[in-house]
């Protein structure tokens, strides 16, 4: 978070929306113990950009606040990387475009084998797709959504989307041969 402290206007600003931070934990059915730390500060960048910047008065400071909450969470996912107690593999039964379904953990004794698995899943599917698409796997392994991926590829969601259509075919194929 910027290290300049709010003003007293954005402090009393910012207890007037604080109802915010809980509607998008319960809405992103976070548990507030764990996850208020992570989006507070999105929520207080927001305040600091809602009265910094005059562009960002053209929206409600809710969908500015929002916005905010959402890339904490994004960039605390991105942070977890994969860990040993942790680990999170693709799910090809899933819809690669679903969010919340997109990756499943592991918590059994066979992580590591798991993690072998998907190591060597990954390594026949860059051989088989395009490096754009191997960089889109890889960004929504790590918990990027399709927006942030769009943005980041210079291109549309829905190719973004028919990308991923074309490596659920080749995981398929990959799985089922």
């Amino acid at each position: 978070m910027c290290e300049i402290p709010l003003t007293l206007e954005q402090k009393i600003f910012a207890a007037q929306n604080h109802d915010l931070i809980f509607k998008f934990l319960n809405e992103k059915h976070l548990s507030e113990d764990k996850f208020y730390d992570i989006v507070v500060f999105g929520y207080l960048r927001s305040v600091q950009r809602f009265f910094s910047e005059p562009d960002l008065q053209r929206y409600t400071f809710s969908t500015i606040a929002w916005k905010g909450m959402q890339g904490s969470l994004n960039d605390y996912k991105k942070s977890k990387n994969y860990h040993m107690d942790n680990t999170e593999f693709l799910n090809i039964h899933s819809d690669l475009y679903d969010e919340s379904n997109f990756l499943q953990k592991s918590h059994s004794s066979s992580d590591l084998i798991a993690q072998l698995e998907v190591n060597l899943l990954l390594h026949d599917l860059a051989k088989r797709v395009s490096q754009q698409q191997m960089d889109i796997v890889r960004m929504r392994s790590i918990g990027y959504n399709l927006q942030d991926i769009a943005n980041r590829q210079n291109t549309s969601i829905k190719r973004i989307r028919r990308l991923l259509e074309e490596v659920r075919g080749v995981l398929m194929e990959i799985c089922y041969e």
